[in-house]
């Protein structure tokens, strides 16, 4: 069920099965045309990347790389069941470490 899933998102991460779910069904949510600002912990906002270019852009201060500009992300490829079907890029909060982003979108098939 898709409203359990979006109200347990606002206290833990997203399962991959979760997640693809989600993406899979697109259609049913909202796509926000704009980046939100300052999104509270445990929000979940569906974005068309080809339309939003900078969906990251958010307003929070994210880790940077050395460079002191680009922000720090970290790239997975995850698997549903054993099959790699999403990737996953997330990005630490510079003030408090513990505070997270999480992007997902599908793999191309």
């Amino acid at each position: 069920d898709i409203k359990q899933i979006l109200s347990e998102a606002k206290h833990r991460w997203l399962r991959p099965a979760e997640a693809c779910e989600i993406l899979r069904n697109y259609e049913k949510f909202h796509i926000s045309p704009e980046a939100p600002n300052k999104p509270v912990s445990g929000s979940v906002f569906l974005f068309d990347r080809k339309v939003l270019r900078y969906f990251r852009k958010d307003g929070h201060n994210w880790r940077k790389k050395k460079d002191g500009k680009t922000v720090k992300e970290a790239h997975e490829k995850l698997k549903v069941g054993s099959v790699e079907m999403l990737n996953c890029y997330y990005a630490h909060g510079e003030d408090n470490e513990n505070f997270q982003r999480r992007s997902y979108w599908l793999l191309e098939q």
